[in-house]
């Protein structure tokens, strides 16, 4: 027991001691700028344009419209998007993916929301939840997610029969710990999904008390809203940035512990180039970099450029 503990404050005690070069990062991201492909996917597009926006940068203008154009050339005749110029179908993660990054520059109207929506209920199931694609039988609370945040980014919400989606929604919800997990009745709650039953119902004016109060005590009891655990390779920046929204949107931010979380996105820096791994003792990627900076941008260290 005292062995564990001491662990722990020593690797806290070591992620304090890092810090942030965030000229290294800059550089690191800005590494994309030089690829002739880029943006190559949708992907790695949200990754960069997010990140520049993170470190307080504007994106060059050129590059801004390039990004534009390679998202609207994305969007296929059923008004959903593809992943990247090769791929023809499209899917409802990728269609939010390309909404939220033309969001982040104020490009949401270079493309067609009319076909949007329409590919969005084209994906509606009779049990009140939407699917991932047009050939995926079943939904899932992840696709549901998926299919209401776009709604929300487009004015779209008429199409939800929000009720039923509703308690959908909640029946993916773990009496044992409060939280969300991504199969109903069985498994273990985790912060992403629990995150996304709090955007959906809480979109659909839905969220009610008992659930908020069992998901901030589902939230608050991660390590990623800054409690002290030993570290395990399950433990990542996506994760945590799902929790620290999740208490945001619940109005339960100060369940956070700044320090703590920080200390945790440290335990990921890669300071030899200023990016972040996706668990520890890897090298950098864009993936994990996106979320370190989200992390930092929910924490206050870092105010995202407009």
């Amino acid at each position: 027991m005292f062995v564990s503990i001491f662990l722990i404050a020593a690797a806290d005690k070591k992620s304090e001691a890092v810090e942030f070069n965030f000229k290294k990062t800059s550089a690191y991201i800005h590494e994309l700028d030089t690829r002739p492909d880029f943006p190559v996917s949708i992907t790695l597009a949200r990754n960069y344009v997010y990140s520049v926006l993170a470190l307080g940068e504007k994106l060059d203008p050129k590059m801004k419209e390039k990004t534009i154009t390679f998202i609207k050339g994305l969007q296929r005749s059923d008004g959903g998007f593809s992943i990247d110029p090769e791929t023809k179908t499209t899917t409802s993660l990728y269609t939010d993916y390309a909404l939220e990054t033309l969001s982040y520059m104020g490009g949401v109207n270079a493309i067609d929301a009319g076909k949007v929506k329409s590919y969005i209920a084209s994906l509606k199931k009779q049990d009140g939840g939407f699917s991932f694609d047009s050939t995926t039988k079943d939904s899932s609370l992840q696709t549901t997610y998926y299919a209401v945040h776009i709604l929300a980014s487009i004015n779209g919400l008429d199409i939800v029969d929000k009720a039923k989606t509703a308690a959908y929604i909640k029946d993916f919800k773990r009496n044992d710990s409060g939280g969300f997990n991504y199969v109903k009745g069985t498994g273990v709650s985790n912060p992403k999904n629990t995150a996304m039953a709090v955007f959906t119902l809480k979109a659909l004016g839905m969220l009610d008390d008992e659930t908020r109060t069992d998901a901030i005590k589902f939230l608050a009891s991660t390590p990623y809203a800054g409690k002290a655990v030993k570290y395990d390779v399950s433990q990542t920046l996506e994760e945590q940035v799902y929790a620290m929204t999740a208490l945001k949107m619940l109005g339960a931010e100060k369940k956070i512990s700044k320090r703590n979380a920080v200390a945790f996105i440290k335990s990921f820096y890669i300071p030899v180039n200023g990016g972040f791994g996706p668990i520890h003792g890897y090298g950098s990627a864009p993936d994990p970099t996106y979320f370190g900076l989200q992390g930092l941008v929910e924490l206050g260290v870092l105010k995202r450029s407009l």
